[in-house]
Formats: C-alpha cells, sequence, structure tokens
C-alpha cells in the first residue's frame, strides 16, 4: 500500500514539473494528422547554424590510439546532456547520432534552437528526462566540437586535415564510452541510435556488453553492404573532384564548396523515399517556372535539391563526410568463428541485453533486410529479448527523424518496460517525492499539511478520491499515525467516494488524535 500511495504522490507531484509534458500529445497527434492527409514539406532539424554555445567538452590530453594503431595526440569529444544523473549513476541513455549531426539533439536552456531529435527528448516523451539522462555526443571525425580532420593538431598547431587517421565505427564508440568514464558512468541504461547512430548502438552491445543495459538500432545493420557503399562512394567522388579539396588539405583557402552542394544532392536522395517525392512534387514545376526551357532547374524536385546542396555550404565540413562515410563502408561485426572464417553471428555473441531493432521499408540506403539481419541474428546467438519492427513510414531513412509517432512510442516502451526497465527510477523518485512530504509536513502545521496533501491531488479540481486521501495521509505522516485509527476515522467520517477540502478538513481533530495514538508497526 505503502509503494502504491508513494507512486500517486510522485504522479501527482511531477504532473506539476511537467509543463512540456501536457505539450507531448500536441506533437503526436499533429504528426498523425501529417499522416492522414498528406506528406507535407517537413524536413529534420539539423544544428548547422554556427551556434555552438551550451555544448560540453571532454578534453583528454593523453593521445587516442585508433583501432588501426594511429594516434591522435589528445583526444576531444562535444557533448550535451537532458535531465539528470541519479545519485547511482544508473540511469544514463546514450544517443548516437548520425554521420552529419551534432550533439544538438533537443534544445536546452543553454541552446533553445530545436535539435534535431526534439520530438524524443524531453518530460514523458520517449527519451524521457524526468527518468533518464540523455547524453548526445558529436562523433569523432565530426566537425561540431569533435576531433576531427577540421580540428586542430596540438603538435602542429595547424588543422589535421589530410593528415587526421583512418578510423572506424568501433573508435568512435571508444571514444564515446572514454566520455562515460569520464562522467563516471559504469554502465548506461540504454545505447540509442540510427542510421550511423544505429551501427554504433550495435557495435557498443557487442563491445562493452557489462556497460549496456538495452539497446535500440534504427535504420542502421552490422555490416555495410556494396549498395549503400555505392552511394557513399559517388558522394565522395563529388567532393574529391572539386580542385578546391585539394587533397584535404583546403583550410587555408577556397571551401570545395561545388563538391559539397554535389554530395549533398546525392546523399538526400538516399535520405528520402520516391514515394515521398511523387506525393510531394510529382513533375510540377519550381515556384516562378511557367515554362520548360533550356537546361535551368524547372521542377521542385530539381529547386528541391538543389536547397539542400545550397544549405550545407559552410554548414558541414567536406572532410567529415570522407572521413566518417569511409569508416561507415568498412563497418563490420564481423568476428573469426571456430573455423577462422569471418562470422556475423560470432561478433554479435555478446549482446545479449534486451534489443529493440527498427527498420523502414521505403528505406533505400539501408534496406530493410540489414535490419532484419541484425535481429536474426542475435537471435541465433541466442539472445532472447529482441523485438523488430518494420515500418512503412513514407520519409525513407529519414523516418527517425521525421516519424516521431510511429517510432517515438515503440522506443519508449523498450525503454521503459521491464526486464532492466523504469521500474526502479520511478520508485527512486517516488521515495524521493516521499521523503520531501514527510520533511514539509513536520516543518508545518497539521492544518496546513492536510491542505498542501488535497491541493496536490486535486489539481485544481473540488474533489478527491477519499481512498487516495486516506493513502496520502498514511503516507505522508508514516511514522508518526496509527494507520488502523486513521482507516477508522476515514470510514466513520468520509461516507462518501469523493470529498471536498471543507469535508477534509473536519476530520482534522480525529487524525490528530490518530497521531497522538501509539504506533506498534
Amino acid at each position: 500500500m505503502m509503494q502504491a500511495a508513494a507512486r500517486q504522490l510522485c504522479s501527482a507531484k511531477i504532473a506539476a514539473w511537467l509543463p512540456r509534458a501536457r505539450q507531448g500529445p500536441r506533437s503526436y497527434l499533429q504528426y498523425g494528422l501529417v499522416r492522414s492527409l498528406a506528406v507535407t514539406a517537413k524536413e529534420p532539424e539539423y544544428h548547422t547554424g554556427g551556434n555552438f554555445e551550451g555544448h560540453h567538452m571532454f578534453h583528454r590530453k593523453a593521445p587516442f590510439t585508433f583501432r588501426n594503431g594511429e594516434q591522435i595526440p589528445e583526444l576531444q569529444v562535444a557533448y550535451e546532456t537532458w535531465g539528470h544523473l541519479n545519485a547511482k549513476r544508473d540511469n544514463a541513455i546514450l544517443l548516437q547520432c548520425g554521420m552529419s549531426a551534432s550533439s544538438h539533439a533537443c534544445s536546452h536552456a543553454r541552446n533553445p534552437a530545436p535539435g534535431w531529435w526534439e520530438d524524443y527528448i524531453g518530460p514523458g516523451r520517449p527519451l524521457d528526462t524526468n527518468l533518464f539522462f540523455v547524453i548526445c555526443t558529436n562523433n569523432l571525425g565530426g566537425c561540431y566540437g569533435s576531433s576531427g580532420p577540421s580540428s586542430f593538431d596540438s603538435k602542429t598547431g595547424k588543422r589535421f586535415g589530410s593528415t587526421f587517421p583512418r578510423f572506424e565505427v568501433q573508435d568512435q564508440v571508444a571514444a564515446q564510452f572514454l566520455l562515460m568514464d569520464h562522467l563516471g558512468i559504469s554502465k548506461v541504461h540504454a545505447c540509442v541510435g540510427s542510421s550511423l547512430g544505429g551501427m554504433q548502438s550495435v557495435c557498443a552491445a557487442a563491445m562493452f556488453p557489462d556497460r549496456v543495459g538495452k539497446f535500440v538500432s534504427i535504420s542502421a545493420c552490422a555490416k555495410s553492404f556494396p549498395g549503400s557503399m555505392a552511394f557513399r562512394h559517388a558522394q565522395r567522388q563529388a567532393i574529391m573532384s572539386d580542385p578546391h579539396w585539394k587533397g584535404g588539405d583546403y583550410y587555408d583557402g577556397p571551401l570545395p564548396a561545388n563538391g559539397l552542394r554535389l554530395a549533398r544532392q546525392l546523399g538526400t536522395i538516399t535520405y528520402r523515399s520516391g514515394l515521398e517525392w511523387q506525393q510531394r512534387f510529382g513533375q510540377s514545376l519550381a515556384k516562378g517556372v511557367t515554362k520548360r526551357e533550356g537546361l535551368k532547374n524547372e521542377f521542385m524536385i530539381e529547386s528541391y535539391l538543389a536547397h539542400q546542396g545550397e544549405k550545407w555550404v559552410n554548414a558541414y565540413d567536406p572532410n567529415s563526410l570522407l572521413w566518417i562515410s569511409k569508416a561507415m563502408d568498412g563497418f563490420s561485426m564481423e568476428k573469426p568463428d571456430k573455423d577462422g572464417k569471418l562470422s556475423l553471428l560470432e561478433g554479435l555473441k555478446p549482446a545479449m541485453m534486451p534489443a529493440l531493432v527498427i527498420g523502414v521499408q521505403h528505406d533505400v540506403l539501408f534496406p530493410v533486410w540489414q535490419q532484419k539481419e541484425i535481429a536474426d541474428t542475435l537471435r541465433q546467438a541466442g539472445n532472447r529479448r529482441v523485438v523488430y519492427y518494420e515500418l512503412d513510414s513514407v520519409y525513407g531513412h529519414d523516418s527517425f527523424l521525421l516519424d516521431a509517432v510511429a517510432i517515438g512510442p515503440a522506443v519508449k516502451g523498450h525503454l521503459e518496460q521491464e526486464p532492466e526497465g523504469a521500474r526502479h527510477l520511478w520508485e527512486d523518485l517516488a521515495a524521493s517525492a516521499m521523503g520531501f512530504l514527510q520533511a514539509s509536513a513536520q516543518r508545518g502545521n497539521q492544518a496546513d499539511s492536510m491542505r498542501d496533501i488535497f491541493r496536490a491531488l486535486a489539481q485544481g479540481e473540488k474533489e478527491v478520491e477519499r481512498d487516495r486521501l486516506k493513502s496520502m495521509v498514511k503516507l505522508v505522516w508514516s511514522g508518526r499515525v496509527n494507520e488502523a485509527a486513521v482507516d477508522k476515522a476515514f470510514d466513520a467520517m468520509a461516507k462518501e467516494p469523493l470529498m471536498q477540502l471543507e469535508e477534509f478538513m473536519a476530520m482534522r481533530q480525529v487524525l490528530s488524535e490518530a497521531m497522538s495514538d501509539p504506533y506498534l508497526p
């Protein structure tokens, strides 16, 4: 009874702490309306405006050694956080992002700009900050604060450029877990990732099985396949064919902007689906175009792609695309089996924690058979806690950014359900709230305490359920009140299932007597 009452109290108190949670249904309903009516002009919120205020910096002043044996003299990892790390340090979620995203996954007081997973992070949302401490990093090799080709080599004082070592996805994960060490987090509640981040979540689960409680992998793979490798090859060729690229050492001269524009246009084609564009654009002419002539951009799809390429100039470093895409191409979780043959089954054997794998049917960059391969291999390896979802979202690969109504509930359910769920976190919150109210009740007089109890439960209503009031009285005055006497008082004076404040306050004298009775538990 005490635990149930504590949860009731926790719910009542937390309701006052959740101004954004009350907005949650608004976001999901809006998404549902979009899905039911038409495909609209919906684009991800990438943090590419140059405003990096608010991120933290983990600066490791010691060499970082890559899997290939190469080193950089120091390691920097830019990261942002939401929520609070609890005393046990067991409520952390490592959010792992895509190739071109920054650490700014969601707005916060230090940076109010919308993040790339804005609808997923916050009170009551899939990554619930009432429960979890969410950490998102800029990937190793990126250009938003973490060590990469555009960062400075402390030995030379110049940007790394072409001298930055080739790295693997496993190196990116290793850097993230060095950050976890720095934060004093021995085990994360979960790794959650999509696209490249989904590759990292699978990788983290197998590399650090004792440090990952659960994982979520969305639109990703356990081994790259030639189709996606070909797309990324074409993007790299677009950049490397630009005469301003200069082998990667262009930082003192013009940006290889034309190559970056074309690379981004190619990437955009792989991120969305033809079905979406058929519904959204068809063969419609671009704004201001009245007839087809010459070779200029005349269709809406052409103008759209040109815009996508243009906005990436001076917002993303071309070398980061090259280095990270190479790491993605070479990614494989295979390990030699007993016969020496590379085996995905062998590589995923350590990942026995609860797993959620999500694929999207219209994803051309990471086809759904790759996500099915992850789930099937995990099950073959002996993992009995694998859930696989396949979505029909029209947004293709970018669905993880744009379709929160389809993906969000699955992620939230996986993170919070038992085993290895959020029950202990809710119980900790309930215990904290109970302790707070008990301390407050002891400092004030009985009448004020009774009014506070009623108003906390009423939430603006005039009446409160009798049984909830009874449970709360026992909870707030636990150890000071005779519970049998409280039951007797409510049975005698509260005949109706609902009570008003005046009726509750009329019980003050008899409850005072219950507090003075000897309490023998």
